[in-house]
């Protein structure tokens, strides 16, 4: 009987983006961070070697994949060779199927897995080419749902690198939301635990989609009724996904300013505020009718408004944190229209796709020096 090609409906790869190994050349690093790279494989200890800490999934792919990545092996043959379980073994298959590493086919009426394409470089390029085909479709509909605002662009976003993470799963005729809130389901926003009657995720989402200024969590809080804990981990999910970034609240500069003024001249006096406080780096107008308003006992936040009108929002910033205070950040969608947002999150994915390409490239030079 002639093998029967049966491909698995599903796509589901969480693709994450970690440094790459250096120049190693070990087959066992190579394979593991390919697994790690694909969200397969949860946290291990960063102080254990890759054979300390191998589990099931990386047995697999050493002790079968990696000697021989286009014959055909069966769940018992794996099972056999690696004495995990034939549960544990089909559990293992089902996520490395619907990532894309592997492939499966009939072949006399047994289940047979192969390394996709017959090599960890075809395995990557066909990872990659779905990803990527398949995330433009779904976000397309996330393009659409976000408000243009040059307004909210205005302020520089933080300058802080984000490792990627985002999942991306093919849409499956048994989802029941058809929208932006299976959308932001499958995108991994709601973490792990799903829990369908939470949409915390969901209002996150919307609300900022739609807003034309960078929001703080504190804001977000009285518009969701969320806890902080909670809607900083969406938030975290959603910018390591591309969809957000942080830029400063300008709105809060200078109240928070006023009050750590007041609070430090209370405290310590103005000789203080001049030196230490880092009043004296500022233009004189500037310094004069600052301790003239707190020395007065006139100190206002309309003043304070008015005096700090021609710095820049570093400027402040840098005051702030002088005085004590933290810069007060907000969170906003990366980009002024949907078109931008999209761009950037894909730019995210094409990173972690061609750092797998390259080390998948890398690892097929090594198995065929090995053979």
């Amino acid at each position: 009987m002639s093998p029967q090609v049966n491909h698995h409906p599903v796509l589901r790869v969480r693709l994450v983006e970690i440094p790459l190994p250096a120049g190693s050349r070990d087959p066992e690093v190579l394979i593991d961070w390919m697994l790690n790279s694909l969200g397969l494989i949860r946290s291990k200890g960063a102080n254990k070697s890759t054979l300390d800490r191998m589990g099931g999934i990386n047995k697999i792919m050493s002790q079968c994949f990696l000697k021989s990545t286009s014959s055909g092996w069966t769940a018992a043959e794996i099972s056999d060779l690696t004495g995990i379980s034939s549960t544990g073994v089909h559990n293992q298959l089902v996520k490395l199927t619907e990532s894309g590493l592997l492939s499966g086919i009939n072949v006399d009426g047994k289940r047979t897995y192969m390394v996709n394409g017959g090599s960890f470089q075809n395995s990557a390029e066909l990872i990659g080419i779905n990803t990527l085909t398949i995330a433009k479709q779904r976000l397309r509909i996330l393009s659409g749902h976000i408000a243009e605002s040059q307004d909210r662009m205005e302020v520089p976003a933080e300058n802080e690198a984000v490792p990627f993470r985002m999942n991306v799963v093919s849409l499956m005729p048994t989802s029941k939301e058809i929208g932006i809130a299976q959308l932001s389901r499958d995108l991994g926003f709601d973490g792990d635990r799903i829990r369908f009657d939470d949409d915390l995720h969901i209002d996150l989402m919307n609300i900022l989609a739609s807003a034309h200024k960078p929001l703080g969590i504190t804001r977000l809080m009285e518009e969701t009724g969320g806890t902080r804990a909670r809607i900083g981990r969406i938030l975290g999910r959603m910018r390591s996904a591309g969809f957000l970034e942080r830029a400063v609240v300008a709105s809060r500069l200078d109240v928070d300013i006023f009050t750590g003024l007041l609070r430090q001249y209370n405290a310590r006096g103005s000789d203080w505020i001049m030196s230490r406080g880092g009043l004296s780096r500022f233009p004189k107008d500037v310094q004069k009718s600052l301790t003239d308003s707190l020395e007065s006992g006139e100190h206002s936040l309309e003043g304070v408004e008015e005096s700090l009108e021609k710095l820049t929002i570093d400027e402040k910033g840098l005051f702030l944190n002088m005085l004590g205070g933290r810069v007060p950040l907000g969170y906003r969608v990366k980009g002024a229209t949907g078109d931008e947002v999209l761009r950037s999150i894909l730019s995210g994915l094409e990173r972690v796709v061609s750092r797998i390409s390259t080390i998948s490239g890398r690892l097929d030079e090594v198995i065929l020096k090995s053979d």
